[in-house]
């Protein structure tokens, strides 16, 4: 086998595997910034009257900006005390990888698109029909981890929350007493566990929207064989019969 034809078996699969990133960042991204969201939960678990003496739309908003921001520094809020910012830094640091996995993803993918389309000599009609068939493998990949990720979790959140915490942060220092801590008061575990299901379910949707467009438009450009079967197929006349 060549170079250019082990390229053009090889790309694909580079592209297959990079599609689940994209989905799931993206739609990581889209949920644990949305304001609006938060108003929901906030209300949802009575937050406003356990810390209604603060304004928590402007401290959340605060958070919000500080950890999209990418400069590394703590957090200038009297709200928290300096284990809660010590640790907020510790997730903006993880926010900002994984916001830099997800553009990385993006401009890889697009990379990876310009190559195969040299590689396969501009034919487009032939990168059409391979990008089709990548987008429903892609899609169809991360239907199923989302599908095994939302089981797992589901089943034992609390043991998911556990091992996510101590794989990303250093042991004692994302454990708090909401009696005298706040960070835990305005961030409820539940809260988490009810982000986690608006991720799972908009990455379901996103990956079966991208899987059944992939196939009806490949069923629509690529398979004329099975058009002109039905289009040949004889008319059946059924004839009246006196009883």
């Amino acid at each position: 086998m060549d170079k250019k034809r082990l390229l053009i078996l090889i790309i694909p699969i580079l592209m297959v595997l990079v599609i689940p990133f994209i989905i799931y960042l993206y739609n990581f991204n889209s949920i644990a910034f949305n304001e609006d969201l938060y108003k929901e939960e906030f209300s949802k678990y009575d937050i406003y009257n356990d810390l209604k003496n603060y304004d928590i739309e402007e401290i959340n908003n605060d958070v919000l900006n500080y950890l999209m921001n990418g400069k590394n520094n703590l957090i200038k809020n009297n709200f928290f005390n300096a284990r809660e910012k010590t640790h907020l830094l510790d997730v903006k640091n993880l926010i900002q990888t994984i916001i830099n996995i997800y553009y990385i993803s993006l401009i890889l993918f697009i990379i990876l698109i310009i190559i195969l389309i040299t590689l396969l000599n501009f034919n487009f009609r032939n990168i059409g029909k391979k990008l089709l068939i990548i987008l429903a493998i892609g899609s169809l990949l991360t239907l199923l981890g989302t599908v095994l990720f939302f089981i797992s979790s589901s089943l034992n959140f609390d043991f998911t929350f556990d091992l996510f915490h101590k794989t990303f942060f250093i042991p004692g220092t994302f454990t708090f007493n909401p009696e005298f801590e706040n960070i835990v008061v305005l961030y409820p575990q539940d809260l988490f566990f009810d982000f986690l299901i608006k991720i799972i379910s908009n990455t379901l949707l996103s990956s079966i929207i991208l899987f059944s467009v992939s196939i009806i438009l490949f069923s629509i450009f690529f398979r004329p064989n099975l058009r002109i079967f039905f289009k040949k197929l004889p008319t059946i006349k059924i004839k009246n019969r006196k009883v």
